[in-house]
């Protein structure tokens, strides 16, 4: 009897039987595929570090520099497993050339190193540790697609030729997000182009497990050695190779909890149909002594079978998709080595979601079991108001949470495209970026640009900021080693969480994470030199390792070296950006739009996060379509017998569709309004937390008020849509029913 009730009810409702399974499919489908893309990339990127040898705590340094002192300090902490001292040739990028393409425009500071004795090695596809042979050279993954680079293509360093061996990954300057990039060439070839740059040290240790990075950063600080540049942590170094492709996951995981939740609602939908359109049958079960649980068996057991069609279809579905999705993560960070752990736990996970999904039905049924003999059969006007009232805040929850699933990503993609977004990034509001670095004469190549600019007629406004690495000492004597950005900070602002840019000489404002590691606030003190600079604002930044600080000036420190200076400049609206750009590029002198320097650092995620939001716009959609459709049948189905009444008092059919359309329209309008409220909150609290880690706080979005109107009338027009397809089943209801009932 099963059986056959079973294929009936797929037979004469094909329409119920497939959305249910595609709800259910779906549901299965985003939150597995999401956990396949998460676990990969954790996978991938652990077993690059480990086969890699990532260091836990790398110090960046330019200068002269003291092995003994180093080595002395190695011998004395037991905490080190081991260290090496490796060098890293910065080059001009203007003089730079990937095949046809000059890295004039790129914003990564590119750098020629060989391989590493002891660790942090710079590994092959294959994740197999490379030496190359004099003549060429291993280009980083993240520029092969960037540039289009194949095997036996040519570098060009000034009049210098290398060939292209292969692509190297590299465990601490993968990501995009990393400000470095590190080209592997043979030791020969890095003593014949010396010349052609500047050397900068990276010190590099190895420590036990279960050592605290934070007294080892202290106890090297105070062991006064070589630290003229940012300390960078394994953590870190993890964190940023995660963050571009971890954000797009964390996009569909968000998108698999949304459609979760909508698709119990719509399953609600689909089984309060189905129910009411055999309320008369149920009825009459009942009346001849079937109890409920019985007939709560027979409706179970098609949505069982439903469910474990739906929960195949997504979970195969998932992993076909996280083919072509999980590709870049492959190239990037190389196979995972925990794809036997994925298989079960996404079998796992989608057999969790199922069984959530089937006792969701149950609980459906079991509301609707409560009905009596006499309700079944009859019209009973109470229980349907209170029904309406529930089918009602469902539709408008559903709504809010569509809305939502559009908007966030939506939102999230305009933020980061956006150049305010810089502001986030410990960099000022500007139009133009120059950076000096890599030079002995840092201080005279400023002076000449500062000169130039001073004449150029196309130039508003311009400032300089000059970082220097400075010991500075909490109250309580504790010292740090403060990468100190000096200069006019009211001109081009970042982004304060609290407080504001310093204005006075004896101000000093700190990054959030720089505030947190020493735990300072804002009115508290650090001193500099023989000075003592009270703290006006905490800053965001995730540039350096997130620790930095800003100052007008210092005072009472002879022979201060720059490490080097950055000058944002504003141009008159008549100027000619890309030509100015061009003409002031070069003599160690990098010009960048600040535009093209978001998109070149976050161009692969704001990518991603574009086929994120059109792939939840799309499926936000289908399903308003889908549930409004199915609403406005429900609403018709409980409402057949005051429909043939109207009928038969001399309604016609386009009046009572009407009539319907701007019922079942109105409805949804309350929850497009919460939708958008609660998108702007919730969404900035999601990537707030995101930036959180990095050292970003206080971030709000970038609003494209133009792409949320066409967001917004995109979704009217679908309710509109819906309802009037659902409405067409008003010509299905017969004048006598009102007297006779459903045939």
């Amino acid at each position: 009897m099963i059986r056959r009730y079973i294929q009936n009810e797929i037979k004469d409702n094909k329409l119920l039987s497939v959305s249910t399974v595609v709800f259910m499919a779906a549901s299965s489908c985003l939150i597995s595929l999401a956990l396949v893309l998460m676990m990969s990339l954790f996978g991938s990127l652990d077993k690059l570090i480990d086969t890699a040898k990532t260091p836990d705590f790398l110090q960046m340094h330019m200068g002269e520099i003291d092995e003994k002192s180093l080595n002395d300090f190695a011998s004395n902490h037991q905490e080190i497993e081991d260290w090496q001292l490796i060098t890293f040739l910065n080059l001009e990028n203007y003089e730079v050339f990937l095949g046809e393409e000059n890295l004039l425009n790129n914003t990564q500071d590119n750098g020629l190193c060989i391989q590493s004795r002891n660790f942090d090695y710079l590994l092959d596809m294959n994740n197999k540790i490379v030496n190359p042979n004099i003549g060429e050279v291993y280009v980083p993954i993240s520029y092969r697609q960037l540039y289009g680079l194949n095997v036996n293509d040519v570098m060009r360093i000034a009049d210098y030729e290398l060939t292209i061996k292969g692509f190297i990954r590299d465990s601490q300057m993968n990501s995009m997000m990393a400000s470095s990039k590190r080209f592997l060439v043979n030791e020969e070839d890095y003593k014949n182009l010396l010349g052609k740059g500047s050397e900068e040290y990276l010190i590099e240790f190895r420590l036990k497990s279960d050592t605290d990075l934070d007294l080892f950063r202290t106890d090297y600080l105070n062991a006064s050695l070589p630290s003229n540049g940012p300390a960078i942590t394994k953590g870190l170094i993890k964190l940023m190779n995660a963050l571009s492709d971890g954000l797009m996951i964390f996009m569909i995981l968000l998108a698999g909890v949304a459609v979760l939740l909508i698709s119990l609602l719509c399953i609600s939908y689909i089984t309060s149909l189905g129910v009411e359109k055999d309320r008369h049958e149920a009825g009459m079960l009942k009346a001849i002594g079937i109890n409920n649980k019985e007939i709560r068996k027979i409706y179970m057991a098609k949505y069982i079978l439903f469910s474990i069609t739906g929960g195949l279809i997504g979970l195969l579905t998932s992993f076909v998709l996280a083919i072509p999705l999980g590709k870049s993560l492959k190239e990037m960070y190389g196979a995972s080595n925990n794809n036997l752990l994925i298989f079960v736990i996404s079998v796992l996970i989608s057999f969790l979601i199922q069984f959530l999904i089937i006792l969701f039905v149950r609980s459906v049924l079991k509301r609707n079991n409560k009905l009596t003999v006499l309700e079944s059969l009859f019209f009973n006007r109470n229980k349907q108001e209170t029904s309406d009232k529930r089918q009602t805040l469902l539709i408008g929850v559903v709504m809010t949470v569509c809305v939502m699933l559009i908007l966030i990503p939506q939102n999230i993609y305009s933020s980061l495209a956006s150049p305010d977004f810089v502001t986030y990034m410990g960099i000022g509001k500007a139009e133009i970026r120059i950076d000096i670095r890599q030079s002995e004469d840092i201080d005279f190549l400023t002076e000449q640009l500062l000169n130039r600019l001073k004449e150029d007629v196309n130039v508003n406004k311009y400032v300089t900021l000059k970082t220097v690495s400075l010991p500075a000492y909490t109250l309580e004597n504790k010292k740090i080693n403060l990468l100190l950005e000096l200069g006019d900070h009211s001109s081009f602002p970042v982004s304060y969480t609290m407080g504001r840019e310093p204005v006075s000489n004896d101000e000093i404002a700190l990054s959030v994470l720089q505030a947190e590691d020493l735990g300072l606030n804002i009115e508290d003190e650090l001193v500099i030199g023989d000075k003592t600079y009270c703290i006006s604002g905490l800053y965001s930044d995730i540039t350096n390792g997130g620790k930095t600080a800003k100052a007008r000036s210092v005072s009472g420190i002879q022979d201060i070296k720059t490490m080097w200076t950055i000058v944002y400049v504003s141009l008159n609206e008549m100027a000619d950006k890309t030509g100015w750009i061009e003409s002031y590029q070069g003599n160690k002198v990098e010009v960048v739009d600040i535009g093209e320097y978001v998109n070149a650092t976050y161009g692969l995620t704001i990518k991603q996060l574009s086929l994120a939001k059109m792939a939840a716009s799309s499926v936000s959609i289908i399903i308003v379509l889908v549930i409004m459709s199915l609403y406005v049948r429900l609403l018709i189905e409980k409402n057949r017998s005051d429909i043939s009444l109207q009928k038969a008092l001399g309604f016609r059919n386009k009046a009572l569709r009407k009539m319907y359309i701007k019922k079942s329209c109105s409805i949804p309008l309350f929850g497009i309004i919460a939708g958008l409220i609660l998108a702007n909150l919730f969404g900035e609290m999601i990537c707030g937390l995101a930036l959180q880690s990095l050292g970003a706080r206080g971030f709000s979005f970038v609003i494209s008020w133009i792409d949320v109107l066409l967001e917004t009338m995109k979704i009217l027009f679908t309710v509109f849509i819906a309802a009037y397809a659902g409405s067409g089943a008003i010509k299905d209801v017969k004048t006598m029913e009102c007297c006779t009932g459903k045939e």
